[in-house]
């Protein structure tokens, strides 16, 4: 009997456990099958999810407006990820080494993030633009600055970065902040200081300065002034997003007046003609004049090709100008209108420019850079010109939903109003990009354009002309930049020549009022 009992209970034994292998081999076979067939399901997923732009990128390179100095352009129109980028690249490649390191790491973080986002199912569209100015110094150094603008379609506010690249254009080599003031411990206790007087009588920055934080980021360290630009009129510092203040629509920016800097500066950043005699300073500053209006060259030589091509169309037309038309003739009417603006420097000197030829314009302005500059609003309302809104972050309001395009356009209009007591009458959208979305969203006119100079593209004051040229004819609106150096230079040539084909400058408003 226990022989018997044993041996019935090895039997079970055996087929329990071989009921187990079967088991596992089962779940066994079942589990690669499912992780061959996900790998396989998954991998097509994998691709289209990887947020790479799909569309092509396009680079140009062009001469700039600086002898030895190239723009690159750099886009993409890539419906989830476009991007805009324009950098300097000269002569000299450790300089260019440092730039396009700069733009390569921007580019690959921005693109990173937009891939990150479809990676986890987001509908995220972005956008990125980096933009650049050149400021040249009488001692032959430049300074770049770049303007680094992200944006994302599920973030309230962009983000905006400025970095600068300094360039000795003889020796090739660059200069920091240490170089310009000698790295005298002493003098940079002073430009602290200067800094610290200048920020807080910036009524700009009243009521966002964060007074923890100001003392932190304007004490004497060299670090701190990194980001920064000399001009022959003054020395500009750039600071970070919310650093020493917050709340704004873009990096504090403060300005020193040259004349109370450049005492403390190293002796190769000197101005030396200034201490000579008068009859020296008249000299080099005339030659500074002739060089630096070009464009007006530029004209006169057009105008001999003319003469030359057609001699006698040409004597036939000054004859004609010397006789007064008759009082009733309708002149031909053009609007100028300036985008992006305002700036310190170039809305200024597109100001006098547009006095001296008794002209008036539209100025389509970033409500951030309206926040930082509201003297110079006011300069152009007073100057009798029209007050335009260009959204607040120059986003492409078709990526935006509603509610981000009401805020881009109201709050523009808003601090325009509330800085010169005038209301906007006119809108333009950045890009010129519009839809159904768009115009329900504003009660303002949309103001697009005819003739575009692309003078944010060229940076060449002869190309802003012959751009005019080719495409003007009456009752066109004009697309210029105030913010471009090179738009400024060009502006006077391009006024000489409309006039001279006997054109009348207007506002949009105008424009519009005067046409049937």
């Amino acid at each position: 009997m226990i022989r018997k009992r044993h041996k019935a209970r090895s039997v079970w034994i055996d087929i329990t456990f071989s009921l187990a292998i079967i088991l596992l081999t089962l779940s066994a076979i079942f589990l690669v099958f499912m992780t061959e067939t996900g790998q396989t399901a998954s991998q097509p997923d994998k691709k289209e999810s990887s947020g790479a732009p799909t569309a092509p990128i396009e680079t140009e390179e062009i001469d700039s407006n600086y002898p030895g100095i190239k723009i690159i352009t750099k886009t993409s129109n890539d419906k989830n990820a476009p991007f805009a980028i324009q950098y300097p690249q000269t002569i000299h490649n450790t300089f260019n080494t440092e730039v396009k390191k700069y733009i390569d790491e921007v580019e690959a973080s921005y693109l990173e993030t937009m891939i990150e986002k479809k990676r986890l199912g987001e509908t995220t569209t972005g956008e990125l633009n980096i933009s650049y100015e050149t400021l040249p110094h009488s001692s032959g150094n430049y300074s770049f600055v770049l303007v680094n603008s992200s944006s994302f379609s599920d973030m309230e506010s962009g983000k905006m970065e400025i970095r600068s690249f300094h360039l000795n254009s003889e020796t090739g080599e660059s200069f920091s902040i240490r170089d310009l003031f000698a790295a005298d411990a002493n003098r940079l206790e002073t430009l602290a200081s200067l800094v610290r007087t200048a920020i807080l009588k910036d009524v700009s920055l009243k009521g966002h300065l964060i007074e923890n934080e100001l003392e932190k980021y304007t004490e004497p360290v060299w670090m701190n002034y990194r980001n920064f630009a000399i001009t022959d009129d003054a020395l500009i510092i750039y600071f970070d997003e919310n650093t020493i203040a917050e709340s704004l629509a873009g990096p504090p920016i403060v300005s020193l007046p040259i004349d109370n800097v450049k005492e403390y500066f190293a002796s190769s950043f000197k101005l030396e003609i200034k201490e000579d005699t008068g009859e020296t300073a008249d000299k080099d500053s005339t030659e500074e004049a002739i060089e630096e209006s070009g464009s007006d060259n530029s004209v006169d030589e057009s105008s001999e090709q003319d003469v030359e091509e057609d001699g006698e169309a040409v004597v036939e037309k000054e004859e004609e100008a010397e006789v007064s038309p008759p009082a009733d003739t309708v002149r031909k009417k053009v609007a100028l209108t300036f985008d992006d603006g305002p700036d310190p420097k170039v809305t200024r000197q597109i100001l006098e420019t547009l006095h001296k030829h008794d002209a008036k314009a539209t100025f389509f302005m970033l409500g951030s850079r309206v926040e930082y500059y509201p003297d110079i609003v006011n300069e152009v309302k007073e100057a009798g010109h029209e007050l335009g809104n260009h959204t607040w972050n120059h986003a492409d309001l078709t990526k935006l939903a509603p509610e981000r395009i009401a805020k881009e356009i109201d709050k523009t209009s808003a601090i325009i109003e509330q800085v010169t007591g005038q209301k906007v009458e006119a809108f333009r959208p950045p890009y010129g990009a519009v839809n159904k979305a768009v115009h329900n969203m504003t009660g303002l006119p949309i103001v697009l354009w005819d003739v575009d100079t692309l003078d944010w593209k060229y940076r060449d004051p002869a190309r802003l002309v012959q751009k005019v040229k080719e495409n003007v004819k009456d009752g066109s609106i004009i697309l210029m930049h105030d913010i471009h150096q090179s738009t400024a230079d060009g502006l006077d040539a391009v006024l000489t020549y409309l006039e001279n084909e006997g054109y009348e400058f207007v506002t949009v408003k105008d424009l519009e009022e005067s046409t049937p």
